[in-house]
């Protein structure tokens, strides 16, 4: 599927052994030769889709967005969960399409929300070059997620302590985006998310996943972690572009007109129409997006 110039796999699998037996081998030759990897993960709405769009239009670089993206979200439900189950299928999978991407550019950008839970691992594995946080107003953020459908399902649970299993009430073309994707509490507060309207839980959900990625960046050098602010860019784009374009290596730059169109493409309004909020959600919100609003002030200040 192809949304602007940038390519969406759903490639569940099937990769030859010959393949995946050169993959690390591949990977690193890759690395020693002097290809870049620019890692991207935010929690949702945030511009990265678009900016991958942009990044793909380089004539030296490549831009993705959820390339595997049931591996993805499989990855970080894992990492979610604290399950004992190993990833280094998943890794490698996300390795070997980095390779692929680097026989098309010096510089791939591969971007994923699904990345969240494991940043700091994909860090010390992948050696990235730079690793870009994108980030969005709470308040838009959690309308836009809400427009998306998220947490409109009946959930069927026992026990709270144990990772959420199958849920009948998920649609089967969806079924595992929903299932590993739209993380539920654990413990003792599955029952009070539970009792919350869907901003409310939306609230949590986007607070949660922010100040874990947050948390695990700290532990990267601070030189390489670019915060991509979209509401600072959206004021004036194409010079935020540039500062990030050229940080990165890209090259030649994209002329403003180029830009302008490819950001057009992306740009899908019926998802940020707002409805009117009952007090109960406007009160939810605040309480459950407060350490998100603390949080956004102070990554605004580490902006580039």
């Amino acid at each position: 599927m192809k949304i602007g110039k940038l390519l969406i796999s759903w490639d569940r699998g099937g990769v030859s052994t010959d393949t995946l037996e050169n993959v690390d081998k591949e990977y690193e030759k890759g690395l020693s030769s002097g290809k870049k990897l620019i890692l991207g993960t935010l929690a949702a709405r945030s511009g990265t889709r678009v900016f991958g769009d942009i990044i793909n239009a380089h004539k030296n670089a490549t831009g993705i967005t959820e390339r595997y993206f049931e591996a993805e979200s499989m990855y970080r439900y894992i990492k979610y969960n604290k399950l004992p189950i190993d990833t280094s299928g998943i890794i490698t999978l996300i390795k070997k399409g980095i390779v692929d991407d680097w026989k098309r550019g010096d510089i791939a950008f591969v971007n994923s929300p699904f990345f969240s839970h494991g940043i700091k691992e994909l860090h010390d594995v992948l050696k990235p070059s730079h690793i870009l946080f994108a980030i969005n107003n709470p308040e838009f953020t959690v309308q836009s997620i809400y427009n998306k459908g998220f947490f409109s399902q009946k959930y069927i649970r026992t026990d709270n302590n144990l990772a959420l299993g199958f849920q009948p009430s998920f649609p089967q073309k969806w079924y595992w985006l929903y299932l590993f994707a739209r993380l539920v509490p654990n413990g003792d507060f599955y029952n009070e998310w539970s009792s919350l309207t869907r901003i409310g839980k939306i609230s949590w959900w986007g607070s949660m996943v922010n100040r874990e990625i947050w948390d695990q960046l700290k532990d990267v050098p601070k030189e390489k972690v670019i915060i991509f602010d979209l509401d600072e860019a959206i004021k004036d784009y194409y010079p935020y572009y540039t500062k990030i374009a050229t940080k990165i290596g890209l090259s030649p730059l994209l002329s403003e007109k180029v830009l302008q169109k490819i950001r057009n493409k992306g740009i899908k309004s019926a998802h940020n129409e707002k409805h009117t909020w009952s007090e109960k959600e406007k009160e939810e919100f605040i309480r459950y997006s407060k350490d998100w609003f603390d949080l956004y002030k102070e990554l605004r200040s580490n902006n580039i």
